[in-house]
């Protein structure tokens, strides 16, 4: 039993503290099963099941594990393009709520052009999170004979109202995940159609995701739509190529966001 235990912190001496604590802020996710290939298929490897630790670069050196943003995946029971788009607001505003902050639909403005580069570096630095929404086409159809369609989330900025310590976080993806729950479209698989994790996981680097160059990121689909980036995997319609739906985006569009301090772990905000 002794040799066991030795092994066991051997092995644990081999990591880093800052790997280990990796782990910890990114185990929301780890073992999520998909109830539909439909969205999160090209995120893995011949397994619908996410191993959240098989990371593309060292996410160790980000000052928080969302700092390039968070990447919502919904797979959608038997919902269409229309109901997906009108669902937006609401599930940004669904977001907010779940990291403390209450704002009304109205005040919450949607846009189908991206916005000015000035307009998106005022609401970086005022730490207002952007939501850049896509739909994509089942990759076939259903057993009713029909193609539905789902739908991707985007959301920089967000990294400024979660918390560091690693429970907090924890608990707030996991809230995040449940709030989503409601747009899948089925009460039945509502708890298994949200995937949630760090943007440049898997097989999108994004190792050009800054507050600086952010907007010009935005245009990889116009100026580099071959880059594999997330944002270009959101524009095309990769199922039905010769159907492209056009992104939306998403921000509060009033000067401040009004944080509700006793509906959060939050911790410590980061600069």
């Amino acid at each position: 039993m002794g040799s066991l235990l030795l092994t066991k912190r051997n092995n644990l001496n081999k990591l880093t503290f800052k790997q280990m604590d990796l782990d910890r802020y990114l185990h929301p996710t780890q073992g999520h099963t998909s109830t539909s290939r439909a969205t999160l298929r090209p995120f893995y490897n011949d397994t619908q099941t996410s191993k959240i630790n098989e990371l593309k670069y060292p996410y160790y050196e980000l000052k928080h594990p969302y700092q390039k943003g968070m990447f919502i995946s919904i797979s959608s029971h038997k919902l269409f393009y229309d109901k997906l788009i009108s669902n937006f607001k609401r599930q940004y505003q669904s977001v907010l709520k779940a990291i403390g902050i209450k704002v009304g639909r109205d005040d919450i403005k949607q846009v189908r052009d991206l916005p000015s580069e000035v307009k998106i570096n005022e609401l970086i630095k005022k730490k207002v999170p952007i939501l850049i929404g896509a739909i994509h086409d089942n990759p076939s159809k259903d057993g009713d004979g029909i193609r539905y369609q789902h739908s991707h989330l985007f959301i920089y900025n967000i990294h400024h109202y979660l918390p560091s310590n690693n429970c907090g976080l924890n608990e707030l993806v996991n809230r995040i995940r449940a709030y989503q729950g409601r747009f899948v479209g089925s009460k039945y698989i509502k708890d298994d159609g949200v995937d949630v994790r760090p943007v440049g996981t898997y097989q999108h680097y994004e190792e050009d995701i800054t507050d600086d160059d952010f907007y010009n990121y935005l245009l990889h689909p116009i100026n580099n739509p071959r880059k594999e980036t997330l944002i270009n995997y959101m524009k095309n319609n990769r199922k039905n190529p010769d159907l492209n739906y056009s992104m939306t985006y998403l921000y509060y569009n009033k000067d401040y966001m009004p944080i509700d301090l006793t509906n959060r772990t939050l911790t410590t905000e980061y600069k």
